[in-house]
């Protein structure tokens, strides 16, 4: 995808991007940078949407849709060639187990993100597999208007992003003799 630009936000989500999907193109690929912020993707996406006006695919995770998701208004409003990809696990790094109390801080398990877009007059899609992952994707980039693609997840999958306890600062040992 050459001529798109890639935009990629939340723990696992920005990780893996910057793994696996491959840039062909010079400032092609916006994120929140070193040890990012989760929350910056939806106005990254609309800032090089409106001003390139090209393609803009944002890879986004559940939690760091949730801190900006209402922004799908505004490119819905001046009708932006976005296309959102949520990878939703429910979770921040993970979800919760099936079977257990949703924590407190973590998105609603199973929800159906492509309805907020549907909202606004754009097109949503609720994907649960491979292949239809592919056929929402490509059909979304085809269609020509804003679209949101809720591509739901094992809420297991996922792990810390940089392994950021190993650098927090240790206590030193208490002298208490």
């Amino acid at each position: 995808m050459p001529d798109v630009y890639v935009v990629n936000n939340g723990a696992n989500t920005l990780d893996v991007a910057r793994n696996i999907i491959d840039m062909y193109g010079l400032r092609m690929r916006l994120d929140s940078g070193t040890w990012g912020v989760m929350g910056i993707s939806m106005g990254y996406t609309i800032g090089a949407a409106a001003v390139s006006g090209k393609r803009v695919l944002a890879i986004v995770g559940d939690s760091a849709f949730c801190f900006c998701g209402m922004e799908i208004e505004a490119i819905c409003r001046y009708q932006l060639l976005v296309v959102a990809l949520i990878f939703d696990n429910s979770g921040i790094y993970r979800g919760d187990e099936i079977g257990s109390a949703p924590s407190p801080t973590g998105p609603i398990r199973n929800a159906r993100y492509g309805r907020i877009i549907e909202a606004f007059g754009g097109a949503g899609y609720h994907v649960t597999d491979t292949p239809s992952l592919t056929k929402a994707l490509i059909d979304a980039l085809a269609a020509g208007k804003p679209a949101l693609i809720n591509c739901l997840m094992d809420p297991m999958a996922g792990a810390e992003s940089g392994h950021l306890r190993n650098l927090n600062p240790k206590s030193p040992p208490s002298n208490t003799a």
